[in-house]
């Protein structure tokens, strides 16, 4: 008797436990289902006009055309700056460049080592890892890898991908880094985007039992334009049309790996650009937005961007005017993790508009930098840009050589955007997405009210000539010298 009593309480015990555990494990399970994986895909350069699902004729792009049929597709998407280190660090800090301290983009490590992303700026991967996130950046980081400005001291429990922006020589070959060390050395250029997305798929599979953050920076489409082999001549867009498929091929890659893995209802994905396309250098189509990259122009501001949770969020098309800032404090709150109170976030969070599908813009304005010179600013429908020499361009924009702007219309407009201009002048955006026609002196009240606004910024977050009360100023001496 006192035998079979023994037993039964053994397996009492033994049930109880398992029952306690299991109800544990699911709960923990419940969280993380809670708390959504966040992917962002990071293109490089790539134009509001290269996606066939933004139009693009010469170009077919059927996996982000998918993601895009699943997801929200937005059409008033803008970035912080039409260059790609600024738009990294407020993508990452929900800050504008020059209240985070980065305006201009890190020309050359060697000379400008010391220049990174500065060490009290919080980053999305640093708020994610104080939430128990596993956090990872692969791919192109340019944020500066000084002591201190490297992804793994960002929030980034790892990172895998080069120290340099672009690869300039010929052959292409550079040496792949995994947090501070060399694992690759002489790697070719064409094998990065496959050997990327090979590792985030590796990601994915080791983590998905709990919640984690994927950075995805490709380097694609930025130059050199070097697609694989495998994909030249797919295109009817030469061979950066060939480029962008390629890209579409391995996001296509990475999207059937997280479906595989049952973690479609688990994870917000974000595709988007960095800026706006090389028009002027190397290709690329900003479809009916004039400019690209290096100007402040609607085609270097505004980029492709689609975000995809299925479940959760509808599928259509959104047309609010919103901002990759946006991203921080959005993803902050998905994650049930506190938005920082010690300092301004400029981004705000948009997740009622993304469950809805639909909403208003959460911002009265937006703000053009170019380098550490306002350009423009929008609110609404309204656009202006604001009077500039030669002189006040970073120096990507110092050999500008377009004539002063003396008409009513823009109809010869220059790749590189309006470099040169001698007064202010206004567009409705609403029918006049190209910047085409200044209405400025039918609208004096407009002009009013942002050429005051214009002045109220540059006291805050500074300009070429003016330090701002909340400016952080870069370690180096004079950032609008060439390099």
């Amino acid at each position: 008797m006192d035998f079979e009593l023994r037993i039964n309480r053994t397996m009492f015990a033994k049930i109880y436990f398992a029952c306690l555990f299991l109800l544990c494990f699911s709960s923990l399970r419940l969280i993380a289902q809670d708390r959504p994986n966040v992917i962002i895909l990071f293109a490089d350069d790539l134009g509001y006009g290269d996606l066939s699902c933004y139009g693009a004729q010469d170009v077919n792009t059927p996996h982000i055309d998918r993601l895009a049929q699943e997801g929200i597709r937005f059409t008033d998407f803008q970035v912080a700056s039409s260059v790609c280190s600024p738009s990294r660090a407020a993508l990452l800090t929900g800050r504008y460049p020059m209240r985070n301290g980065y305006p201009v983009a890190q020309a050359e490590i060697e000379k400008h080592k010391d220049y990174g992303l500065h060490p009290d700026e919080i980053t999305i991967a640093d708020i994610l890892l104080k939430e128990g996130y596993a956090t990872m950046a692969i791919g192109k980081w340019h944020l500066g890898f000084n002591p201190g400005g490297q992804p793994i001291d960002h929030g980034f429990q790892n990172f895998y991908g080069l120290q340099s922006n672009w690869l300039s020589s010929h052959p292409a070959l550079d040496d792949v880094y995994e947090n501070r060390t060399i694992v690759k050395e002489n790697v070719a250029f064409e094998s990065l985007i496959g050997d990327y997305t090979e590792k985030a798929i590796e990601y994915i599979e080791e983590n998905k039992e709990n919640p984690f953050f994927l950075y995805l920076a490709y380097h694609s489409v930025h130059s050199p334009i070097l697609p694989n082999d495998a994909f030249i001549g797919t295109s009817k867009g030469s061979l950066y049309g060939d480029f962008v498929q390629e890209l579409d091929y391995y996001i296509g890659q990475l999207m059937e790996s997280i479906s595989e893995n049952g973690l479609d209802e688990e994870t917000l994905v974000i595709f988007l650009s960095d800026n706006g396309p090389a028009i002027c250098h190397f290709g690329g189509s900003a479809g009916p937005l004039n400019g690209g990259k290096y100007t402040t122009m609607e085609g270097g501001f505004r980029i492709p961007a689609i975000m995809r949770w299925k479940g959760q969020i509808p599928s259509g098309i959104n047309n609010t005017l919103l901002s990759s800032m946006n991203l921080l404090p959005t993803i902050a709150t998905l994650a049930g993790a506190e938005i920082p109170e010690d300092r301004i976030i400029d981004g705000k969070d948009i997740m009622p508009l993304l469950k809805t599908g639909q909403g208003d813009s959460p911002h009265e304005y937006l703000y053009y930098y170019n380098g550490t010179n306002l350009q423009a600013i929008r609110k609404g429908k309204w656009k202006i840009h604001l009077p500039r020499t030669s002189e006040d361009q970073p120096f990507w924009s110092k050999n500008a050589k377009v004539k002063p702007f003396g008409g009513a219309n823009l109809k010869n407009i220059s790749c590189k955007g309006l470099e040169v201009l001698d007064r202010p002048i206004l567009f409705n955006l609403d029918n006049d997405m190209g910047e085409l026609t200044d209405i400025s002196a039918a609208h004096p009240e407009v002009m009013e009210e942002l050429l005051r606004e214009a002045e109220r910024v540059r006291a805050e977050l500074g300009d070429v000539h003016l330090i701002g009360s909340d400016q952080r100023v870069p370690p180096f001496e004079n950032i609008q010298e060439k390099n």
